[in-house]
């Protein structure tokens, strides 16, 4: 076992080199700072009398800047003294390595070695060149030798070397699985080149991607931060830095650091790489695949992208019978380069990993674990995709191999505690499902979660997707335990880190939830569920081959909720701003919303294609797209196959349809919005433009101006007397003072029934409903309710009104709406179960009660209801139930508990009956009724 030493003694001097004069620490200094152009004229100036340090100045100035042939040509030109120069030799051998130019490579290297066997560069590649061709033992071999040449060394007197060190150390690390040594190069050696020289900023990227490999975000953007301050125009530390984002998945982040980085230098391999990995989360292969070409004009060996070339034929060709054609070339041709090309596997299972082809990833990972088993990260990756899997058992064995070599690995760790977790939590299994949930906390939660998803949600779904998942559905709820919140545990489940959004996840096999009973905004759980259960069972029939897109709108649409009102006003706006998605970028909104707007609004789109596919196409379109995916070809040749219609066409005919859906959505001229200097400029163009003064005494209301308020109110007025807006501004300053009477005049002399101003009508409604002038106010939200049919605040208004008055038919009415719309609302549906239960339709209050129960299944007051509705129906096994949950959650409610007996009596269970009146008269001796019933019981 080597280990890292720092020496505080004499220099030893590497590669025979002087150590360099001021004048090229100078010029390296620039270069290190992105002062390339001022570096490069040191660097010419230095030339005679420098050769080595400054014609290497130049090939890494150039280098740096994106010129690739300066880089080399430059050595090239150097005399014949300069070029026998291991440093120059090395150099040479370095950049021919990174263009895949192996046989170039070994020339170097050998010359390098020949004339200086202390070359540590020379040396690294030598390992490397034994790596690439499959000759694992030699490559451990030459990685072990430089760090045993690390170790006898009293000091290194350059940076560059110092790096070079770290490269074999962090290689023999992993392949040996010294996973202590990580901790010292973070800690000792990389520090050491910046204390050769403050400047090296590689030394930082190199310990940001120690720390990216474990998922350390924190570290590793400290670590980018400190480079990118030591120069802000590397394309290496804006790569590395995109890196980051897209591991995070703050994917806007990542393409601006990969568009600066491409600007510097257009042939970056890791900026294309990751540029590449941001089109394969959109789920563009095609697109990704141009830049991994482009990328592999550069080095056309490099086995990373070339997994990822290969990945791209898979995901365009389709996978049904294995690796398709093109993609089993690619793989045959770098297998016989390299025999143990395990990096080349491990890249293609990340695509899949990336683009949701789950079974696919495991196959590749698998195979880069059997082709080269010194990789350490693949484990853990492979145990992470049994996860999502579903398969837990394996995916332990996976992970805690992957953590004994890398206890570092905070993904891995995090899994390990959520399988660790999950070993406490409690079971249901039902013939088609498995729910774990904390029996402690979601034990209500679970069985009604179970009896739901078998009894409702499993029939419908398979029914109308025609198909059933060979294997139970595992379904897991996540609690608040161990400091950790229950939407942490979830998102640590999926992903193992704390980066999800959502509530509830899909891997095609597993739904993970947290819990709803935990969630500051109530969600309704049911929903929820059912969504999650439809991608299930379209992941697993199109094979996972589904675009995003798809399987997003059979699962809205199967929801079988009306578009929200938020849903509409963004359609609206969007469609007649024609800033809508088509089928060619909506994926890309869902990978990678800009903003929560453009998430909705393709959430939104996708239900509207399924609706549209239904409506041209008949019953059986949406089917027909599922069966075409399962063959694994494009959107485009699903749409041909399925309707006979070209891409373009469809396309049209969905805008149609949209804009007709859009031209049923009202539009409001209070939604306009314009700053203050605007009105004002407006009002400053034209002072007899009414409206124009009207919207400028509203925005001096807003802002407490009132004497301006009220004087430009008046001026709109005066030039039209039936101004709407102006007559809201008085309103509101008559209201200020108390002047009530003046105000409702003001508005109800002004209020134009066939174009009305919402505020006037909601403001004068308001009065009017304050002073319990039912029927005035009940017109007038009528009447806004009518104008403007998808807001919900007329409808609310009007619940307001008719609870205030008594009127329960129409609260009931109203009510059913806005649940309707709401469907995370609880107390709209408490509502309607207690108005229901009070007139006696027991039926319509179990359904309420129910209903209520899907978003806050804890309510112990509402089971009871619930309970009550369905023994006045003779339903007594399932009333039972529900009383029995009701006064689990609330044990205090002696009332429930005679009604709990008298349901036993009907459901013909009088032992259970007896015992629960035995513990109520234990409770409560006199409580009416229950010594009475007990008796009858007894006396059976």
């Amino acid at each position: 076992m080597w280990r890292l030493r720092l020496f505080i003694c004499a220099a030893i001097l590497l590669t025979g080199v002087r150590l360099r004069s001021a004048e090229i620490e100078s010029a390296a200094t620039l270069r290190l700072q992105g002062r390339y152009s001022e570096a490069m004229e040191r660097y010419l100036e230095l030339r005679e009398s420098q050769p080595v340090q400054a014609i290497l100045g130049l090939s890494r100035c150039y280098e740096e800047t994106g010129d690739a042939s300066r880089a080399i040509g430059v050595l090239q030109e150097a005399d014949a003294t300069t070029a026998k120069h291991p440093l120059i030799l090395s150099r040479q051998a370095a950049l021919a390595f990174q263009r895949g130019d192996y046989a170039a490579t070994q020339a170097f290297v050998d010359k390098a070695i020949a004339a200086d066997a202390t070359n540590v560069l020379a040396k690294w590649l030598a390992a490397e060149l034994h790596r690439v061709a499959g000759r694992l033992e030699q490559a451990e071999q030459g990685y072990g030798k430089l760090t045993d040449m690390y170790n006898t060394l009293a000091n290194v007197s350059r940076a560059e070397d110092i790096r070079v060190f770290g490269w074999a150390a962090s290689r023999a690390a992993r392949w040996n699985r010294r996973a202590e040594d990580f901790r010292v190069l973070v800690n000792d050696l990389l520090p050491s080149a910046l204390e050769k020289d403050p400047h090296y900023w590689p030394a930082h990227v190199d310990s940001a991607l120690l720390f990216l490999e474990k998922y350390n975000r924190v570290d590793a953007k400290s670590e980018i931060d400190k480079a990118r301050s030591i120069n802000p125009h590397s394309a290496d530390v804006l790569a590395v830095d995109a890196l980051l984002s897209l591991q995070v998945m703050e994917f806007e982040a990542a393409e601006k650091s990969v568009q600066r980085a491409l600007e510097i230098r257009a042939d970056h391999p890791r900026a294309l790489q990751v540029a590449a990995d941001l089109h394969f989360a959109s789920f563009q292969a095609q697109t990704a695949l141009e830049i991994v070409e482009r990328a592999l004009k550069g080095n056309p060996r490099d086995e990373l992208l070339l997994g990822r070339k290969a990945a791209a034929y898979g995901l365009l060709d389709g996978m049904q019978d294995g690796p398709s054609e093109r993609m089993r070339e690619v793989m045959t041709a770098v297998t016989a380069s390299n025999p143990h090309c395990g990096i080349f596997f491990e890249s293609i299972g990340d695509v899949f990993d990336l683009t949701r082809k789950y079974p696919s990833a495991a196959v590749y990972y698998e195979r880069a674990a059997q082709s080269m088993p010194q990789l350490i990260q693949v484990p853990g990756k492979l145990g992470m995709i049994q996860m999502r899997l579903g398969e837990e058992g394996r995916a332990g064995e996976l992970l805690k191999q992957s953590f004994a070599a890398d206890p570092f690995n905070v993904r891995v760790k995090n899994t390990l505690e959520v399988l660790d977790l999950l070993q406490t939590y409690a079971v249901i299994e039902t013939e088609h499902f498995v729910i774990r949930f904390d029996r402690g906390q979601e034990q209500v939660l679970a069985e009604h979660a179970a009896v739901y998803l078998e009894r409702e949600v499993y029939p419908q779904v398979t029914k109308l997707l025609g198909f059933e998942p060979p294997s139970k559905s595992l379904f897991e709820i996540f609690s608040r335990g161990r400091n950790s919140s229950g939407h942490a545990w979830f998102s640590a489940r999926m992903v193992g880190l704390p980066s999800i959004g959502t509530v509830g996840a899909c891997a095609g096999k597993i739904v993970a939830l947290a819990s709803p009973n935990e969630m500051s905004k109530p969600f309704n759980w049911a929903r929820v569920l059912k969504h999650e259960f439809i991608h299930v069972v379209n992941l697993q029939q199109t094979h996972f081959n589904i675009p995003h897109w798809y399987t997003e709108a059979l699962a809205v649409l199967y929801e079988e909720q009306p578009r929200p009102p938020s849903w509409n006003a963004i359609l609206a706006r969007r469609a007649r701003a024609d800033a809508l998605y088509n089928l060619s970028n909506i994926n890309l909104a869902f990978a990678r919303p800009r903003n929560f707007e453009n998430w909705t609004l393709a959430y939104c789109q996708a239900e509207l294609y399924a609706e549209f596919m239904l409506a041209e196409y008949g019953e059986d379109a949406l089917i027909k797209m599922l069966q075409a995916y399962a063959d694994n070809i494009t959107t485009r040749q699903a749409i041909k196959r399925c309707y006979g219609v070209e891409l373009a066409a469809f396309e049209a005919d969905y805008r149609a349809y949209v804009d007709r859906v859009v031209a049923d959505l009202p539009r409001r001229p209070e939604e306009q919005e314009e700053s203050f200097a605007a009105l004002q400029r407006a009002v400053n163009e034209d002072p007899q433009d009414a409206t124009a003064l009207a919207r400028l005494a509203r925005a001096h209301l807003a802002r407490g101006a009132r004497p301006k308020a009220r004087q430009a109110a008046l001026a709109a007025l005066k030039i039209d007397p039936r101004e709407q807006e102006a007559a809201y501004v008085m309103a509101r300053l008559y209201l200020s003072i108390g002047e009530v009477k003046r105000a409702m005049a003001m508005l109800d002399a002004r209020l134009d029934r066939r174009e009305p101003h919402a505020g006037v009508l909601a403001l004068l409604a308001g009065l009017h409903s304050k002073a319990e002038a039912w029927g005035q106010a009940t017109e007038l939200y009528q009447l806004g309710r009518k104008r403007w049919p998808h807001e919900t605040k007329w409808l609310q208004a009007l619940a307001k009104l008719y609870l205030q008055s008594g009127q329960n038919a129409k609260l009931a009415e109203v009510l059913r709406e806005l649940a309707t719309l709401d469907g995370d609302n609880a107390t709209f549906r408490q509502k309607l179960a207690d108005l229901a239960f009070q007139r006696g339709d027991f039926a319509e209050a179990a359904d309420w009660a129910n209903q209520s129960l899907q978003i806050s299944v804890k309510d112990a007051d509402m089971h009871a209801l619930k309970g009550q509705a369905l023994l006045e129906q003779e339903k007594s096994a399932d009333a039972a139930a529900a009383l029995r949950t009701a006064l689990v959650l609330d044990p205090s409610r002696d009332a429930w508990r005679f009604i709990l007996a008298d349901a036993y009596v009907q459901a013909k269970q009088n032992d259970k009956a007896k015992a629960v009146l035995e513990e109520l008269l234990e409770r409560a001796p006199d409580f009416p009724g229950a010594a009475t019933l007990l008796e009858s019981i007894e006396s059976e």
